[in-house]
């Protein structure tokens, strides 16, 4: 619902309800190791996650600036839970289960800007916010757990075909169950140049710095960790042709925020 004297600014109201799908592996009785003391197993009993979805969101100034709020409710939710060997006391499993639904409230925030002609930038953050109240291999969980996430993104257009992107994120460390994941954060950006009317595109794309995710897993007295080893460094070089044909439009694009799940082993 859009308002203000010029209809500058806009309300939004929606709910959903959705219904996950379960891929093969998590109900698969296919035993994938990981490595010599660590494997995954699925689970056939295993039923679809489904939930609640409300969300208010309040746009201002044609989009620089966006709010948005959400409660969601989740039933059978799925849980990668991690459980000892009965044959060998020193190999873990993580095995999919059904654990009790839970309400989750979250929090966003965007501004996106024009500095200059040559700069747009968009900063975002939200926050999820969690009451645990779950027991699992005799362990209740009752603490309200925080999850945040930072993002900065940047587009550069210069002239004579010249242009790039500057993006940076942060997750700070969050708990959630048994489990720890430690802080990642990630640099990335790119470099281009336009030819032959902007149909050809010379690029170099490029990760300095990242911190790859860490996670620590707690089975009674033992805890398990993984850690991603693969470095973050990266560059790549791209030639990239354009077919279009008709008129050119300039089309302005507002990303919202957004989340997905995967029912999968998220080590």
């Amino acid at each position: 619902m859009p308002f203000g004297s010029k209809m500058n600014h806009a309300l939004m109201l929606s709910y959903k309800r959705t219904l996950s799908d379960i891929p093969y592996t998590a109900i698969s009785s296919v035993i994938n190791w990981s490595d010599t003391y660590n494997y995954t197993v699925g689970n056939p009993d295993l039923k679809a996650q489904s939930a609640d979805i409300v969300m208010a969101g309040l746009s201002l100034l044609r989009n620089k600036i966006n709010l948005t709020a959400l409660y969601a409710h989740s039933h059978d939710r799925i849980y990668w839970q991690t459980f000892r060997s009965e044959e060998t006391p020193d190999v873990f499993y993580t095995k999919p289960v059904n654990i009790n639904g839970q309400g989750i409230c979250g929090f966003g925030a965007e501004w996106m800007e024009s500095p200059a002609k040559w700069w747009r930038f968009k900063l975002s953050g939200r926050i999820e916010i969690t009451p645990e109240n779950t027991t699992l291999d005799g362990i209740h969980y009752n603490k309200t757990r925080f999850k945040e996430y930072f993002y900065f993104n940047n587009n550069f257009r210069f002239g004579h075909g010249w242009g790039g992107m500057l993006n940076v994120n942060f997750e700070p460390t969050y708990r959630t169950l048994d489990r720890t994941y430690h802080a990642v954060y990630n640099v990335s950006g790119q470099v281009y140049k336009t030819f032959l009317d902007d149909n050809l595109q010379v690029a170099l794309d490029f990760t300095p710095l990242g911190n790859r995710r860490k996670l620590d897993r707690q089975t009674g007295a033992n805890k398990v960790s993984y850690k991603y080893t693969t470095p973050v460094q990266y560059v790549g070089f791209s030639l990239t042709w354009n077919f279009s044909g008709g008129k050119k439009v300039d089309v302005n694009v507002v990303d919202g925020i957004q989340d997905y799940h995967e029912t999968k082993d998220n080590r």
